[in-house]
């Protein structure tokens, strides 16, 4: 019983202790509060007395402060549209430059082709005209047509040699009746470099040439036949000469052959006489030189055929002549014939 009532009167007086401390703390609290809430007040006093005065202070500098922001930034607007404007004007400009350099180029680039276009025209156009003139330097010149004795024995075109300077020399082609027109007395000379007998009749030959043509009032021609082995050897010989010359394919060919078998020509030097129609006057010619070196029997033919070349005219002797050929070369024919049909039956 004791007990219970000192635990309640203890429970009682630890309530009040609470209570009291509560009170207290409460009170304390009261008082903080209030302290603060005048310090508050004065404090707000003096900074609102302080804003006022800064305000008023302050106003006019803001206000002019406000006008200067407000310039700058109009400026500002303003440079920023005028550096836009600068900005797409150089745009614009760069663009039409752009533009004008690309029409420039363009410009350029057509006139280049075009000159290119044009370059390789005239490099085409003289390109074929060198292999116009090229094919017809190499294609063989047109002689114009000729007939006659001596186009049958030497062909169209004969060779003389000029001399250029003392160690020079160039082969000029003739026609063949234009060289030998005029001419009463025609020798064939067959003669090469490499044979020494050759060589050493060849100056006697030039001396007799030069002799009678002074005397002959130029009515004597020779045509050599050259036998050298290749053409430097016939280009050099023939500068040695005075007179006309096969064209060295011809002399090497079946003409030189054709003639040495026509006229009987066994070994060389051989020198044949003919006169103004083909005629053989005399096939020893070589041997008559040296023996009659003034020429006062010159041409050294048969005295019946001198008084006829003096009594008729050439161009009725040619005609006999050519009739003449004409029949000789139907009886070869016909002799020619026969022996084939002989030769047929026996077979």
């Amino acid at each position: 019983m004791r007990l219970s009532f000192i635990l309640l009167l203890s429970a009682l007086a630890l309530t009040l202790a609470q209570e009291a401390v509560v009170e207290e703390a409460e009170a304390a609290a009261v008082e903080t509060e209030e302290l603060d809430l005048d310090a508050l007040i004065e404090d707000a006093n003096e900074f609102l007395a302080t804003e006022n005065n800064e305000a008023v202070e302050e106003e006019p500098a803001s206000a002019a402060s406000a006008a200067t922001e407000d310039i700058p930034a109009a400026q500002e607007t303003v440079n920023a549209e005028e550096i836009q404007g600068d900005q797409e004007e150089t745009v614009d400009a760069t663009t039409t430059a752009t533009t004008a350099d690309e029409q420039q180029g363009d410009t350029t680039t057509e006139t280049a082709e075009s000159s290119e276009a044009e370059a390789t025209e005239s490099a085409t156009a003289e390109a074929s005209a060198a292999e116009e003139t090229a094919a017809k330097e190499e294609e063989p010149q047109k002689l114009p047509e000729q007939a006659g004795p001596f186009i049958d024995l030497l062909g169209p075109q004969l060779y003389s040699l000029q001399m250029i300077d003392e160690r020079q020399a160039q082969l000029t082609p003739q026609l063949t009746n234009e060289a030998l027109k005029g001419k009463k007395v025609i020798g064939l000379y067959f003669s090469a470099d490499w044979c020494g007998p050759c060589r050493k009749f060849t100056p006697e030959l030039v001396a007799f040439y030069e002799k009678m043509n002074k005397k002959r009032r130029d009515d004597f021609e020779i045509v050599w036949v050259s036998r050298c082995r290749d053409m430097q050897s016939y280009g050099q010989y023939f500068t040695h000469m005075k007179w006309l010359a096969l064209p060295f394919e011809e002399a090497a060919g079946q003409r030189g052959q054709w003639l040495s078998q026509k006229y009987g020509v066994k070994g060389i030097p051989s020198f044949v006489l003919l006169d103004d129609l083909g005629n053989v006057i005399t096939t020893d010619a070589r041997n008559k030189i040296p023996q009659d070196k003034a020429g006062i029997g010159f041409p050294w033919g048969n005295p019946f055929s001198t008084l006829l070349k003096t009594v008729v005219p050439r161009s009725l002797r040619l005609m006999v002549k050519t009739q003449v050929d004409t029949l000789k070369g139907k009886l070869v024919q016909q002799v020619k014939g026969l022996v084939g049909m002989s030769k047929t039956k026996t077979a």
